[in-house]
């Protein structure tokens, strides 16, 4: 049933699906209801608040979120059905992510500086608290906000992130040498 699920879904997101309905003009859905995703085709790998030694296009040392396509496909992730957040119990719409294609078992970093813009890389409209968060990933399907994927992390220090194990893993490790758009060690 899994692999059912998770066929569909990527079938979803490879078709082009047209824009839905019950999206309203700051792109959140007008009314929804929670869903579990089809676990395993895009996963939060690795995060990073409070700073990294990695700079954004403007030379700040930000906090980041990466995405991993944990499938064998390229991917097109449509404008106004895909959320990340700072709070998923709470916020699950906080920032919709622009268009984008993920090439099979890549990776996108989206920086969490509170900039709300994509320039030549995307800045989320929400910071990191290195004290602890839940971020999330949400697919928007026709008013139903499927959780694709979720964490928490408690306290983070300075250069350090919070990761999978292994790229799109279940166990997450604190990581001593962050590795924003690489593969997790």
């Amino acid at each position: 049933m899994k692999n059912l699920i998770l066929m569909f879904i990527s079938a979803l997101f490879l078709s082009g699906i047209k824009d839905i309905n019950s999206v309203t003009k700051n792109n959140k859905p007008s009314h929804f209801s929670f869903t579990k995703g089809a676990d395993g085709i895009i996963k939060l790998n690795e995060l990073a608040a409070g700073g990294t030694k990695k700079h954004d296009e403007f030379g700040y040392e930000e906090d980041w979120i990466e995405l991993y396509n944990n499938t064998d496909s390229t991917l097109k992730l449509e404008e106004g059905k895909w959320f990340i957040t700072d709070n998923y119990k709470t916020n699950p719409c906080q920032y919709a992510l622009p268009e984008i294609i993920l090439e099979p078992n890549s990776y996108l970093l989206v920086w969490c500086d509170g900039l709300n813009t994509v320039e030549n890389e995307i800045h989320s409209n929400f910071k990191l608290s290195s004290s602890g968060e839940k971020p999330g990933l949400f697919f928007n399907d026709n008013g139903t906000l499927v959780t694709i994927d979720s964490c928490t992390f408690s306290s983070l220090p300075h250069s350090q992130s919070f990761a999978r194990a292994a790229d799109g893993a279940e166990n997450w490790v604190i990581n001593n040498k962050p590795s924003p758009g690489k593969s997790n060690h």
